[in-house]
């Protein structure tokens, strides 16, 4: 529960949606429609590397309905089996909502010469950043078939944008999943402000 809780206090003021691979083996989830920043190291979900869970939320009396297990968790296994992600974090982000939204046309996401893109594992500075960008979908679950398609139409990314909804980032860890999202998400600021000038 250390290790759990050690990383829950990092993540949990940050991000909506995450998940975290313990020493590949099992997966840990954070409940869905559950404020984060309420949330408690024996709140998370642990599952198998096949999907089963293996521990859910301990009983507590639930206003509402009780939370269930993140309707991203079949998108975040999608990245941990074709990618061997340790972590992958999903963000609703404004930034990558806007720039999927000011060229709806674009299936894409490039951009280059910009020092943050060395940030970004295999990319320098000259380099051309690519993120592929696939549709939304009414519900989340059914992102899985276009988000397997651009994990393997781009092998060297570790995100995916989804229009007019987030971005999901995957790394081998939760630490470097955390860093990636904030350098992706600062790319995303500056390229959104350089087109909207």
């Amino acid at each position: 529960m250390t290790l759990i809780s050690g990383l829950w206090l990092i993540l949990a003021q940050t991000f909506s949606l995450f998940m975290a691979f313990l020493a590949t083996r099992y997966m840990l989830f954070k409940p869905k429609c559950v404020q984060k920043e309420r949330i408690e190291p024996e709140d998370m979900y642990v599952l198998s590397g096949d999907g089963a869970i293996i521990s859910s939320l301990s009983p507590k009396p639930y206003r509402h309905k009780p939370p269930k297990c993140s309707d991203c968790a079949s998108l975040f296994m999608k990245a941990y089996h074709m990618r061997n992600a340790g972590a992958v974090i999903h963000s609703h982000e404004m930034e990558s909502c806007l720039a999927t939204m000011i060229n709806p046309h674009l299936k894409e996401f490039r951009i280059t010469h910009m020092e943050m893109i060395k940030g970004i594992q295999g990319h320098g500075y000259y380099d051309e950043l690519v993120i592929p960008i696939i549709e939304n979908t009414a519900y989340e679950n059914e992102l899985i078939d276009s988000l397997a398609k651009a994990i393997e139409a781009y092998p060297k990314t570790t995100a995916v944008l989804v229009r007019n909804h987030g971005i999901y980032v995957w790394e081998d860890s939760w630490i470097s999943a955390k860093t990636q999202v904030h350098i992706w998400l600062s790319i995303l600021v500056f390229w959104i402000l350089w087109r909207l000038n």
